[in-house]
């Protein structure tokens, strides 16, 4: 019973934690920069193991609690020639 519990609790929290949080990827108009935002997605300040790079269509990095600062982000994006990034919640 306990362990049903425990497995129940811990699906419903990353169903949640993948849907909520903080994303962002490096584009401008020009396009969207996937490498760049895997290399800036690794360059949090912070360095929030909380933090995930996801490829395939998504190519976003993801903070199912809410961790990457934005405004680093953006940095780092500006600092490689990209005009900004997307982020969003």
């Amino acid at each position: 019973m306990r362990l049903e519990f425990v497995i129940i609790f811990l699906v419903s929290f990353l169903a949640v934690g993948t849907l909520a949080g903080h994303n962002c990827k490096c584009q401008d108009s020009r396009g969207q920069y996937n490498e760049l935002t895997v290399i800036c997605c690794g360059k949090d300040p912070k360095a929030n193991p909380g933090i995930v790079y996801y490829g395939g269509g998504n190519h976003q990095c993801t903070s199912p609690f809410g961790a990457i600062d934005s405004g680093a982000f953006v940095a780092c994006c500006q600092s490689e020639g990209v005009g900004g990034a997307f982020c969003w919640d």
